[in-house]
């Protein structure tokens, strides 16, 4: 039997989990970055690592890719396009002696506002920004590419990302910025990272092979959509600190980038994840997670990033 390998095009928070997970399981790993440094030190880990910036194709993009047979996009799509299939679809192609799946990372914000009802993967796509409108038109870009393949294409659909390392209103407490902003009736999706991995890893060892050229959507939530100030005071309760003064939505001073954020409600359901990949989420919600991440927050390395659910 033919070693599987990864390659990720964005071995970044999420592609570089899976692609470590892979490796643990005797898979072989690629994938691209954008830093020199980094891949230089993910090499030393045995992961194939090439510069890739959305500008450039690859060096050369056949022996990067040679002998994939499991191909994740985890790069956002630019102003003009995907960038990876822009300048790699045909070297992608070329793979079909050994491609058996391919994977890209999408938005739940393609759906658009729902009003807070909930939803599920039967749900008309209404994206209500560009950003959101170049990753549905990726979407269907990939999954065009898989029907032109005949190979499996999983598209996950995915709200805010969560976990330690920096991701988490845990993080942004100690950091001392985070904000306490209420807007009633309003709710927020998120998944923690180790549940992404656990659900990518389920979707590429899927056998696909009754359904090879269907779309298989996957929203990729946790059970319980849940205000963000809520989750704040609860992340501030498992620290022992006072949570920051509320301030209401209306008159908060955020960017346009964060009010955007505010501006579309939905909750979403995720039994597709369940009923066709097997998957029993490790943090059902963000109570699970957060105690996970206090219970390590004192010796985890810490970065600045913090990603709002969606």
């Amino acid at each position: 039997m033919t070693q599987p390998r990864l390659f990720c095009f964005g071995l970044g928070y999420t592609g570089l989990r899976l692609a470590r997970a892979a490796q643990a399981k005797g898979w072989r790993v690629a994938g691209t970055c954008r830093d020199a440094s980094k891949a230089i030190a993910l090499r030393c880990e045995g992961i194939d690592t090439y510069l890739f910036d959305g500008r450039s194709p690859l060096s050369d993009a056949a022996e990067a890719l040679a002998g994939t047979t499991h191909l994740l996009c985890a790069v956002p799509p630019d102003a003009a396009s995907d960038p990876v299939l822009r300048l790699h679809s045909k070297d992608i192609a070329a793979l079909s002696a050994t491609l058996t799946w391919l994977g890209l990372l999408s938005t739940t914000g393609v759906y658009g506002d729902c009003g807070g009802a909930w939803i599920d993967e039967a749900q008309p796509p209404r994206p209500a920004t560009d950003d959101n409108r170049r990753r549905l038109a990726a979407e269907r870009d990939w999954l065009a590419l898989g029907v032109q393949l005949a190979r499996p294409v999983s598209v996950l659909r995915l709200p805010g990302i969560y976990g330690p390392q920096g991701r988490s209103p845990i993080d942004a407490l100690l950091a001392g910025r985070a904000r306490r902003i209420v807007k009633p009736g309003h709710v927020f999706n998120r998944i923690h990272v180790d549940d992404l991995v656990a659900v990518l890893a389920a979707a590429m060892e899927r056998d696909c092979s009754g359904d090879r050229n269907g779309p298989h959507l996957y929203n990729v939530c946790d059970d319980e959509p849940a205000p963000a100030d809520e989750v704040l005071v609860y992340a501030a309760n498992l620290l022992g600190m006072q949570p920051p003064p509320a301030e209401p939505f209306d008159t908060a001073a955020l960017s346009d980038f964060a009010r955007h954020f505010y501006a579309e409600s939905r909750r979403i359901r995720n039994d597709r994840i369940k009923q066709e990949l097997g998957i029993m989420l490790r943090y059902p919600s963000y109570r699970e997670g957060l105690h996970a991440i206090a219970g390590a927050a004192a010796t985890a390395p810490r970065d600045t990033g913090l990603r709002a659910g969606g």
